[in-house]
């Protein structure tokens, strides 16, 4: 057996992600599907939090925990947290090979 690791994201939307507008949220959204893809992360789910507005939850999986802590150092260095107040975990489940 071998082991995947997974980031989940919980987050929500600052206010400063209020002030931008559609194409740079698109743009902003892009650049992180880029960054965790760059990474080698792939994204397994995401959903809206309905009961909390702007509030979020992905999953995204990789080989190994070094690609996941490459993957956040890369978000918190061009700014992630200007518009996402995120909170990071980090998961393993094991799969067959």
């Amino acid at each position: 057996m071998r082991t995947r690791t997974a980031l989940i994201i919980i987050g929500r939307y600052t206010d400063d992600w209020q002030t931008l507008t559609t194409e740079q949220k698109h743009s902003f959204i892009e650049r992180v599907g880029r960054t965790l893809s760059v990474c080698n992360l792939t994204p397994l789910l995401g959903y809206r939090l309905t009961s909390t507005p702007g509030a979020f939850i992905e999953v995204w999986e990789a080989d190994d925990a070094r690609a996941i802590d490459r993957a956040i150092k890369n978000l918190q260095a061009w700014g992630y947290a200007r518009y996402v107040d995120a909170r990071w975990m980090i998961g393993e489940r094991a799969v067959e090979q």
